[in-house]
């Protein structure tokens, strides 16, 4: 986080000050104020704001504060970078979160879904039993056979969906 004043961020990012300046206003770059009074552009703000930044080697400062700046610019797109791959870690982990939990709300339902669909074919039995029950048997013999359970779904109705059996009860 190199603090730089309002010329050599211009410099930096190739715009003018007065550039610089509007961003400020508009909230687009963040500025701080030294305890001097004087006012400076981190070069993480002008990293986000305008992207790449151009070292002035056609200016001439000394060697000192070139490499200063370079390294500078290139720590603080290190620290960026990890801060990008933090977030996409931390993004990644909530969503196999939530894909688990979906998951398992989806197999509970499934459940829900399967112990309903066995109690209405029960209930469809029940009221087969209880019409044959209604009729009068004729024999005495008829009387002692009791109906048998249907093996399986199938037998009792033919399968269709839940939705479709949903709607065709209204």
């Amino acid at each position: 986080m190199a603090l730089v004043s309002i010329s050599e961020a211009a410099k930096l990012v190739r715009r003018n000050r007065s550039t610089l300046y509007r961003d400020i206003e508009k909230g687009r770059l963040s500025k701080t104020v030294t305890p001097e009074g004087e006012t400076q552009i981190e070069t993480s703000e002008l990293l986000r704001t305008y992207g790449r930044l151009h070292p002035n080697e056609d200016e001439g400062p000394d060697e000192r504060t070139r490499e200063r700046t370079r390294i500078a610019i290139l720590e603080e797109r290190t620290r960026s970078l990890e801060r990008a791959l933090a977030l996409e870690a931390e993004l990644r982990k909530v969503k196999d979160q939530v894909t688990n939990e979906l998951r398992a709300r989806l197999a509970d339902k499934d459940n829900v879904i399967k112990a309903l669909e066995s109690k209405v074919l029960f209930l469809e039995y029940d009221k087969q039993v209880e019409s044959l029950s209604e009729e009068a048997p004729e024999s005495p013999a008829q009387q002692t056979t009791k109906p048998e359970k249907p093996k399986s779904a199938e037998s009792v109705m033919p399968k269709k969906g839940w939705w479709a059996r949903f709607l065709a009860k209204r």
